[in-house]
């Protein structure tokens, strides 16, 4: 995963938390923890296809 990739996710992950914390809704943490799960993922994919691709090209190499 490059680290604009990661960086995007921090950022994300930031947002969502500094929204809970600020607190305009007394569901904010809830709407948090989903976008951190959905975050989470989305980089768990991108981090397994990555690694996957990189994989079958170091298979094809050989």
């Amino acid at each position: 995963m490059k680290l604009s990739d990661r960086m995007l996710y921090a950022l994300l992950a930031l947002g969502a938390a500094g929204l809970a914390v600020l607190g305009f809704c007394p569901l904010d943490w809830l709407w948090a923890v989903a976008t951190l799960l959905v975050i989470g993922t989305c980089a768990w994919i991108l981090h397994s296809r990555c690694a996957r691709q990189d994989e079958d090209e170091a298979r094809s190499r050989r």
